[in-house]
């Protein structure tokens, strides 16, 4: 039960600090204008430890560190000339990787992580498992700075002890996201090994 308590809370800081970075984020691109047509060769971004691949339209930049519960959180975005925002975060949250607590999320989660979105004041779409390891949800984020409203599609996978919140959204205010390009980008990410390196 403390396991789980502590995965909740670990999401539950994702979820935070992935509110403060698209209001941030957002917050000065939402009134761009849509430019570009869509790529299709996409960059293959291999992770730092080796222990996954993930498809951008382009080579993402890693981005400042947020400190986590037990760890730090890494992240890696791409902001596109066509107005979407492609990012992963990674965080560590200690224990047995090989216990079950620590490769499947609880049961009840889906709901409270819901209830936590609503409180940061996003507007909960949908939320749905994909596996037991994989929740995926859409929302629609107010930032604060201009008022404007971002749509855009999560995936948090929980495997092996670490926690991996997949993000893919619209920078243009009451742009409904490209669904179909966030499918593609989530379902790029390939594991390399079942018992990959751990990060420091």
């Amino acid at each position: 039960m403390k396991v789980r308590i502590l995965t909740l809370a670990v999401v539950l800081s994702f979820l935070a600090i992935n509110a403060s970075v698209l209001d941030n984020v957002l917050g000065q691109n939402a009134t761009k204008k849509k430019k570009g047509a869509a790529i299709d060769r996409w960059y293959v971004f291999v992770s730092p430890d080796r222990e996954f691949t993930l498809s951008f339209p382009t080579k993402p930049r890693r981005e400042p560190n947020g400190q986590g519960l037990i760890t730090i959180i890494r992240s890696y975005a791409l902001n596109t000339e066509n107005g979407t925002r492609f990012s992963i975060n990674m965080q560590d949250i200690g224990g047995n990787p090989n216990a079950r607590s620590n490769n499947e999320w609880d049961p009840d989660q889906d709901p409270i992580v819901a209830a936590a979105a609503r409180q940061n004041g996003e507007r909960v779409v949908q939320i749905h498992r994909v596996s037991k390891n994989t929740v995926e949800f859409e929302l629609w984020q107010t930032v604060q700075q201009n008022g404007a409203n971002i749509n855009y599609l999560r995936r948090n996978i929980l495997r092996r002890g670490r926690v991996y919140s997949l993000g893919c959204g619209s920078v243009i205010d009451n742009r409904q996201v490209d669904k179909s390009i966030c499918r593609r980008f989530f379902n790029s990410m390939r594991f390399l090994s079942a018992n990959g390196p751990r990060s420091r």
